[in-house]
């Protein structure tokens, strides 16, 4: 069996030409089977007797399955024929039609090797993935190119050696080039010398003739409808030429400028040209200039809140995770709303797995199940568009809660797909229950975090009452880390500190939260944002500027010094400093009395630190200097946190990457007693070694050790 690909640009005539060649060469009693990779599935209607047959893809959408006896029919000279089809127009992604094609022909047994030839007609126009498969899995052995001499068809055609270069095996796929003849200037020499410049030949000229039209009229080919002509033998050549055909050739594409040369040297007319005049164009005036490249720097995000923070959280590089997830962390903890992903179940599970996970660990908060739907989206929604399927499954979900604001989040397929997601959302949504769209398209989106700020974005716009005034003695907690496994612990030391200074939390901004906490966010007359990160710093930012809110700029409360700080900011924001230094102090009592304890295990002892996360070791350093432990060298990643304590240089070393010999290379000269990392726990057999917790509990009692003596 020989497996041979027809490419050329979209109506250059090659379904046309290809029908031709295979009656032709049908005629010598050959088995063939022609399958048809166009969405206009119209490659094999003049073998068929201008029937048009059931597509495969056709046959998929409408029964959810595809028999091969339905989709595969039998034309002039006992020719097989099947066309793929594909999407209507606009919608789906016919490129991934092609593969599930050729996958399902597979499944159902379509035994290639029972014929002599299998011929693909695949449109030409943009080479992508699924146009590719032909050329590229194993399909087909040899590939012919069709083009006239118009400009667009030999820059197709180009663009298609170019993807034969990429995959063409040692011996070569591309057999030739087939001219078809559509009147321009220097036609032939036009294609003759482009075959030459890619390294193959023009193995025939299909010239333009009245009988191809009166052959199509009656659903014909030239060799069923007029045998005896010339016409006829130059199919009969080019089949000839396929079947003897032993010297597939690389081709060697043209770059840009040899492309435009080329062009300019063959199809453009020099005398036309000169008649031509061309003006030039005006210069902009200077501020004109400046005000173009003014907008040409502006962020995605609303131009009045975009600020040097929120470019560094959401412009970023992509560091973690994708944006539908982050999305998902945030709506997860809406109590009162619904979520429904728009994505393969995959993507669903997974999120929902997470949060199962951080929900269930020792210390969490009573664990609770978000409302969360998949559309649970496949090859038939990616192929054909899966508005259908979303607009009946946000038709389900208004019918189970009628009552709940519905999230739809958008994934990575959906976003590559193009579906019109808006028009449904705005079809659907009513005064009682609205839909909002999260447009985070999985990695396509973005990272984690920027899907976090996104739908941080969107709650707040939509829900958040900016009629409502502030209350004294009121506060918002600000960036919660949800899938932190220590949230839970965590919140209860801010709690603990805030209630002790008489304060009491409005809503938290977004854990565990529910809508009317949101719509009252105004009434806290302060927030409180308890993670230091680029997004969180954005989302207050935003915050401040939307809502005329305000932010205490306090360090992060974890071990005694960095609390007490936090608590002296906290406190001389609402005039309780007298309260706070009374906390502080009791505090302080109950720290070095701990301190005390450990002390005479740990004074005088040496330690290295080896921070390969850049996590936040401010407190590691205060509470090992009140320890009386001598820090011999602190290595960090080129991330670290810019607020930590300044180290005396000859002891802050830079590195990013360990091995175990590196290591060893860094830890043995200092002789440390013990090595604090974030790395890998047993470094060395003969040195003590403890982890750095890269999410610290908070509260003032937090980084004492209390129970590392094992170690000493």
């Amino acid at each position: 069996m020989r497996g041979i690909a027809f490419y050329g640009k979209g109506g250059i005539g090659k379904s046309t030409i290809l029908s031709n060649v295979i009656a032709a060469l049908s005629a010598g009693g050959q088995k063939i089977l022609q399958i048809g990779c166009d969405p206009k599935h119209d490659s094999t209607r003049l073998l068929l007797g201008g029937f048009t047959q059931t597509t495969v893809l056709e046959q998929l959408n409408t029964t959810g399955s595809v028999s091969l006896g339905s989709v595969m029919l039998t034309g002039y000279n006992s020719v097989k024929c099947i066309e793929s089809g594909g999407p209507e127009p606009g919608v789906g992604c016919a490129g991934r039609g092609i593969i599930q094609t050729l996958q399902l022909l597979r499944d159902q047994g379509l035994d290639t090797k029972q014929f002599d030839y299998v011929f693909f007609d695949v449109l030409g126009d943009v080479v992508c993935g699924g146009f590719a498969v032909p050329m590229r899995e194993g399909y087909a052995d040899e590939v012919y190119i069709v083009t006239s001499g118009e400009i667009a068809s030999i820059y197709a055609a180009n663009n298609i050696a170019k993807g034969l270069k990429r995959f063409s095996t040692s011996h070569g796929k591309l057999g030739g080039i087939i001219g078809n003849e559509r009147g321009t200037r220097n036609e032939r020499e036009v294609i003759e010398n482009f075959a030459k410049k890619i390294g193959t030949e023009m193995i025939a000229f299909v010239p333009r003739s009245d009988l191809i039209s009166q052959a199509e009229l009656h659903s014909k080919t030239i060799t069923e409808f007029a045998s005896d002509t010339d016409l006829a033998k130059v199919f009969l050549a080019i089949a000839d030429h396929i079947e003897h055909n032993q010297n597939p050739v690389i081709p060697s594409p043209l770059s840009e400028n040899e492309l435009d040369s080329f062009l300019h040297e063959y199809c453009y007319d020099s005398k036309v040209l000169k008649e031509i005049k061309f003006s030039q164009p005006t210069a902009p005036k200077n501020n004109e200039h400046q005000e173009s490249a003014a907008k040409s720097t502006l962020t995605p995000l609303d131009s009045q809140t975009t600020n040097k923070k929120t470019q560094k959280a959401c412009d970023r590089e992509p560091v973690h995770g994708c944006s539908l997830s982050g999305a998902f962390n945030v709506i997860s903890q809406i109590k009162d709303a619904v979520a429904l992903m728009y994505s393969p179940q995959g993507c669903s599970y997974l999120s929902f797995c997470t949060h199962l996970h951080q929900s269930s660990f020792p210390g969490s908060e009573s664990p609770y199940l978000p409302n969360l739907l998949c559309t649970n989206m496949n090859a038939t929604d990616v192929i054909f568009g899966g508005t259908k399927n979303l607009e009946e499954t946000l038709q389900y979900m208004q019918k189970r809660f009628p009552l709940q604001p519905i999230f739809l989040i958008t994934s990575c397929p959906a976003g590559l797909i193009g579906d019109d997601v808006d028009a449904i959302v705005s079809k659907l949504t009513t005064e009682k229950q609205k839909i909002f769209h999260i447009s985070s398209d999985g990695v396509m989106g973005g990272d984690f975090y920027s899907g976090m700020f996104n739908a941080y974005q969107l709650v707040a716009k939509q829900f958040i009452d900016d009629t409502i005034s502030p209350e004294n003695d009121t506060v918002n907690i600000i960036g919660e880390q949800n899938l932190s496994t220590t949230a839970n612990l965590t919140f209860q030391a801010i709690s603990q500190i805030l209630y002790a200074l008489g304060l009491k939390i409005n809503c938290r901004f977004i854990r565990q939260t529910s809508l009317d906490e949101i719509r009252n966010f105004k009434k806290a007359k302060v927030n409180i944002s308890i993670i230091n990160h680029p997004t969180i710093s954005a989302l207050t930012d935003f915050l401040d500027t939307h809502f005329n809110t305000a932010t205490i700029d306090a360090p992060i409360p974890i071990a005694y010094k960095q609390t007490a700080e936090f608590t002296r900011a906290v406190a001389q924001y609402f005039g309780k400093e007298s309260l706070a230094e009374r906390l502080i102090e009791q505090a302080k009592i109950n720290y070095e009395h701990e301190m005390a304890q450990l002390r005479p295990n740990f004074a005088g002892k040496k330690a290295l630190i080896i921070n390969s996360h850049g996590c936040n070791i401010d407190w590691l350093i205060s509470t090992l200097t009140d320890l009386q432990v001598s820090i011999v060298k602190v290595s960090l990643s080129d991330i670290a946190y810019p607020q930590e304590r300044p180290i005396p240089k000859s002891n802050k070393e830079p590195k990013v990457h360990w091995s175990m010999t590196e290591l060893e290379e860094a830890i043995r000269p200092s002789q440390p007693d013990f090595v604090l990392t974030t790395g890998p726990v047993q470094l060395l057999n003969d040195v003590a070694c403890a982890s750095i917790p890269v999410l610290p509990l908070y509260g003032f009692y937090f980084g004492s050790w209390r129970y590392d003596e094992k170690l000493f």
